[in-house]
C-alpha cells in the first residue's frame, strides 16, 4: 500500500511539472486524460483490496473450522438409490403414507449423518447404527429417546452416578436406570463406544458391509432380550435401504 501511495505522489508531482508548461495549449485534453486514468487507477486499487479481504476472510474460516469434523466429505460419491449427488436422501414422505412410515423417513433425514460419522471413526456400519436406532425409539418418538437423548437403550449400571446422569423407566415389565445425554450426537457416540466392549468383540471381526451378520452377533451378544432383534434390524436396513449408506 505504501508503495502504491509513493507511486501516486511521484504521478502527481510529474503531472504537475508537465502541465505548468503545456497547460494553456491543451488543457482540455489532458483535464479528460487525468480524469480517466485516476478512475482506472482507483478502480485498480479497489479491486486489490477486495481481492485481499476476501483472502482473509477465507483463512479466518478455515482456520475456525480446522478442529471440525467435516461430515461433507462423506457424502460426496454418488449412491444409486436413496442417496442422490452431493449426499441428498430420497426419502420424501407421500400424502398416502401412514404416520409411522413419515415418521422413520424423518429420522433417517435427520441422523443418517451421525450414522455414517460414526461408521468413519469406529469402524461400525451406519446401517446397523441407523437400524438400530430406529428400532429403539420407534422412530425418534419414545420417552427415552425424547426425554434422555438416548437412542439406544443404554442402561446406567453405575451405584455412584451424579444427578443427571440417569434416570428410571420402564423396561421389559421392570423398572431400569438409562443414561440421559445431551444431545443426539452424544448418544450415537456412546452407542459406538458401547459396541466397543468386550462381549461384542466378535463384531469386528466381520465384514464392515455384511450388515446381516453383525444384526445377528449382536443378537447372539445379547444386545437386546428379544428374539426377533436380527430379523428386525434387517427388515430395517432392507426396506429403507440402509445399507447404501455403508459405501459412503
Amino acid at each position: 500500500m505504501k508503495k502504491k501511495i509513493i507511486q501516486i505522489k511521484y504521478f502527481l508531482i510529474v503531472l504537475r511539472h508537465f502541465l505548468k508548461i503545456h497547460w494553456n495549449k491543451y488543457r482540455f485534453k489532458y483535464f479528460i486524460i487525468f480524469f480517466c486514468g485516476m478512475i482506472i487507477y482507483s478502480k485498480d486499487i479497489h479491486f486489490e483490496f477486495e481481492l485481499k479481504s476476501h483472502h482473509l476472510n477465507i483463512s479466518k474460516n478455515e482456520s475456525s473450522t480446522k478442529n471440525e469434523i467435516d461430515t461433507t466429505r462423506f457424502f460426496k460419491k454418488p449412491v444409486s438409490g436413496i442417496i442422490g449427488k452431493n449426499g441428498n436422501i430420497n426419502l420424501v414422505s407421500s400424502p398416502d403414507e401412514s404416520p409411522r412410515e413419515k415418521k422413520y423417513k424423518n429420522y433417517i433425514n435427520r441422523h443418517y449423518r451421525l450414522a455414517v460419522e460414526e461408521m468413519h471413526r469406529h469402524k461400525i456400519p451406519a446401517s446397523i447404527t441407523l437400524a438400530q436406532g430406529l428400532l429403539e425409539t420407534n422412530g425418534g418418538q419414545s420417552s427415552l429417546a425424547v426425554k434422555n437423548k438416548n437412542h439406544f437403550g443404554i442402561k446406567c449400571f453405575s451405584k455412584k452416578c451424579k444427578k443427571g446422569h440417569c434416570s428410571n423407566f420402564n423396561d421389559d415389565s421392570h423398572k431400569d436406570f438409562f443414561r440421559i445425554y445431551s444431545s443426539t450426537a452424544d448418544s450415537y457416540h456412546a452407542h459406538s463406544l458401547f459396541l466397543k466392549k468386550e462381549r461384542y468383540k466378535k463384531l469386528f471381526l466381520l465384514n464392515e458391509k455384511d450388515y446381516k451378520s453383525w444384526a445377528k452377533e449382536l443378537k447372539n451378544a445379547g444386545y437386546a432380550t428379544d428374539k426377533n432383534y436380527a430379523n428386525k434390524l434387517i427388515a430395517l436396513i432392507q426396506k429403507y435401504r440402509l445399507h447404501e449408506f455403508d459405501d459412503l
